[in-house]
């Protein structure tokens, strides 16, 4: 009981400094995973009707993939901006993200207008949340 009491505070504290190891060299081989990164979307000049709204998609897995069945939805604030924070699924810093604004159907996902011109670019990191901007 005795050593429980110190040795499981002493464990905790050492497990929630692996972390700061960061990038440095592996230890014993262990490669670090980022579990979630977030990038606040914004889609400008979204103009919708009654049915339809805005969506982030992209090469990233957590954007779809490039396909609109895994777009994520971005709220109106105000219509026409779009925005929304996303979160991509291990992601590390340094990544540069592709994406692009659409526009959905909601009840089953038709496409009616992707964002022209060439795919919008966001680099990834920890802090400040990366704002990346894209415009119909």
């Amino acid at each position: 009981m005795f050593r429980n009491r110190y040795l499981l505070p002493l464990g905790v504290l050492l497990f929630a400094m692996l972390p700061m190891l960061g990038d440095g060299p592996a230890v014993a081989g262990v490669q670090w995973t980022y579990l979630r990164l977030e990038v606040d979307f914004q889609c400008n000049n979204g103009v919708t009707t009654q049915g339809y709204s805005v969506y982030v998609v992209g090469a990233h897995s957590s954007l779809g993939g490039w396909n609109p069945a895994g777009a994520k939805k971005l709220k109106a604030t105000p219509h026409p901006t779009w925005t929304g924070r996303i979160g991509l699924e291990k992601a590390k810093p340094g990544d540069v993200v592709e994406w692009k604004c659409i526009v959905l159907k909601d009840d089953d996902l038709t496409v009616l207008e992707w964002q022209p011109g060439p795919n919008n670019k966001v680099k990834l990191d920890f802090s400040p949340v990366p704002k990346s901007v894209g415009t119909f």
